[in-house]
């Protein structure tokens, strides 16, 4: 297997063993994001990453 694809492997493991865990939901851009949230979420939640606030309104993905 290559570098890549374990390393891929790893992040969905990862995930997956945080939202089971009750660990913080981490989604790998908006467009996951807002599958679930549709209207983006506050700093203050949980799934709130700055590398999804493009506008630093403390506001991650909103539309």
């Amino acid at each position: 297997m290559n570098a890549d694809h374990d390393k891929t492997k790893a992040e969905a493991e990862a995930t997956a063993a945080a939202a089971s865990s009750g660990g913080p939901e981490i989604f790998a851009n908006c467009t996951e994001l807002r599958k679930k949230y549709s209207n983006g979420v506050p700093s203050d939640h949980p799934a709130y990453r700055t590398k999804m606030d493009r506008d630093n309104d403390n506001f991650a993905c909103e539309r």
